[in-house]
């Protein structure tokens, strides 16, 4: 060996060996090595596929739950910082539309829940947003006459140092929403059997025509055992408006076409040309219904069970988008009265039949449709003859004492027969088993309502 080449050796070798390392990295991969083709994502991991579902939480702790409220701090709003968030926001490559995975949206079991037995109580929170100017004391009355019922008062009109005896929330944002949200996260750990959520208006020609659209007349009529079956109720019987087919996703219908109510137009309702966006940010990967429905105006009933059903992150996530979100006030508010029923019955669409909903869930029954529908029909004419009466007197159409006197009268019997009808109704609806036949629920002796 020359001493050129011993001289040499050492770089010789280097170079060799930096050579070979080269061609290894630059190997193609082998037939087991997973390379995602462009647009397409690799399977989630079985550690970061459980973000809000709770089973696969606790197996592979891909999240932490955020601090619960203490039994001593249910009177408070849990503000969760930044890092309690983090586990709440979807994973960046979920998709927009199509099939959501499982991580993304839990898909609870919706299945009916089972009264307590017969004559057993059941204990209800009134949750209600109120504003300075807004008087509550119906509800107030509420308690002197129910002792199993709670009032839970939210000051959105000062949400971070609300009146003495009401409730905070993070911000008067997306109108009742934001309080609805709020109660649940607080409470979730001390729930309620039942949670009535309302509009604090003594009387709104939003509730139910037959309770003298009475807001305490709703809720000291509202059957327990009836939410805890269904899971979640509308308070609100009557369809219009809202059924049958209120929010179009596509957004171009038209006054007339086919599922449409008279005289709507998309065009004009702005809920709807957001609502497809609005979905999308909700509820991340879940397929967009084309149509979207229940009775208005975000009243509801929901058991514990059902509130249960979706974890408290869940929850959470939902307030943080309301809180974030640049949609406007009223129209993220609006967007949410017509999410409610897919988010705990799973279902776009819930439009009951207006007489069960009367007799199951308030005991009105009239024994039937027919006779329910009986009852509108003499308030339509009243109603038509009342309005003819005014027109006519406003144009200055000349109309006969005794004519008037003639109409004024069938107004008056109409409406002496209404009231016989509601009252029937009534006390018909006192016996359980009415209540069970015009539903269409099995009854036997000894059950309640």
């Amino acid at each position: 060996m020359t001493p050129l080449f011993r001289r040499q050796r050492w770089p010789l070798l280097a170079i060799l060996t930096l050579a070979i390392c080269f061609l290894l990295y630059r190997s193609p991969p082998s037939i087991n090595r997973q390379v995602p083709p462009i647009g397409k994502m690799l399977p989630i991991p079985p550690e970061k596929e459980g973000l809000y579902d709770t089973e696969l939480r606790e197996t592979h702790g891909a999240a932490q739950s955020p601090p619960q409220p203490s039994p001593n701090s249910a009177n408070t709003v849990t503000n969760l910082d930044s890092d309690d968030l983090d586990a709440f926001i979807p994973p960046t490559h979920s998709p927009a539309t199509g099939t959501s995975p499982a991580a993304l949206f839990p898909h609870p079991t919706y299945t009916p829940g089972i009264p307590k037995p017969a004559n057993s109580t059941y204990t209800r929170t009134l949750v209600i947003p109120k504003t300075s100017t807004e008087d509550v004391s119906w509800a107030q009355g509420l308690l002197s006459t129910d002792p199993h019922l709670t009032l839970a008062v939210y000051d959105v009109s000062h949400p971070s140092s609300p009146a003495s005896g009401l409730h905070a929330i993070p911000q008067n944002k997306g109108h009742e929403v934001m309080t609805y949200l709020t109660h649940i996260i607080t409470h979730y750990n001390n729930l309620s059997d039942i949670t009535i959520f309302m509009h604090a208006h003594a009387i709104a020609w939003h509730n139910n025509d037959l309770l003298l659209s009475s807001s305490a007349a709703l809720v000291s009529h509202l059957s327990s055992p009836h939410v805890v079956r269904a899971g979640y109720v509308n308070l609100r019987c009557h369809q219009d408006p809202g059924c049958p087919a209120h929010i179009h996703t596509s957004g171009n219908r038209k006054p007339g076409e086919a599922g449409r109510q008279d005289g709507e137009d998309d065009a004009n309702r702005p809920e709807v040309a957001i609502f497809a966006q609005v979905w999308k940010e909700i509820l991340p990967g879940e397929a967009l219904p084309e149509v979207l429905s229940q009775p208005c105006c975000a009243q509801f009933a929901v058991s514990r069970e059902r509130i249960r059903a979706l974890p408290r992150e869940r929850y959470v996530f939902f307030r943080e988008w309301l809180l974030q979100t640049p949609v406007e006030d009223r129209l993220s508010g609006r967007v949410w009265e017509y999410i409610w029923q897919y988010i705990w019955m799973g279902v776009p669409e819930l439009c009951p039949v207006e007489s069960v909903c009367y007799c199951d869930g308030y005991g009105v029954c009239f024994g039937g449709e027919d006779k329910y529908q009986e009852y509108f029909a003499k308030r339509k004419e009243a109603r038509e003859i009342d309005k003819s009466l005014a027109e006519k007197k406003e144009k200055g159409q000349k109309i006969s004492e005794a004519e008037e006197k003639r109409l004024r009268g069938r107004i008056d019997m109409l409406t002496t027969e209404m009231e016989v009808l509601r009252k029937e109704a009534m006390e018909r609806g006192k016996d359980p088993r009415n209540r069970a036949k015009e539903a269409g629920r099995l009854w036997k002796e000894g059950d309640g309502f």
